[in-house]
């Protein structure tokens, strides 16, 4: 589910002012990498992008033209790894 506009305004002013909330943020993205890119290997270059960018000082990165931000990437991240845990769900599951 995407989100809003308002929502990733919010989010990414909290990322840049909360280093505790950004070290949070960026760990629970790290524990979704794995089942995301079992999803879409194709995230991988979007996770290295993901990762200097939350790695660099909040405010600093320098974004080329529209490059994708560090919402936009969380944004495939969680969508991949709510696939790939659907599709987990559904081979798991049995009909009786």
């Amino acid at each position: 589910m995407p989100l809003s506009n308002e929502k990733k305004i919010e989010t990414r002013d909290r990322i840049n002012r909360d280093p505790d909330f950004r070290d949070a943020f960026l760990m629970q993205a790290r524990n979704m990498y794995k089942k995301a890119l079992e999803f879409n290997a194709a995230l991988e270059d979007d996770i290295t992008h993901f990762e200097q960018i939350l790695g660099a000082e909040p405010n600093t990165y320098q974004f080329m033209e529209a490059e994708r931000d560090e919402i936009d990437i969380f944004e495939l991240i969680l969508d991949a790894f709510d696939s790939q845990t659907l599709e987990d769900e559904k081979s798991s599951s049995t009909i009786n």
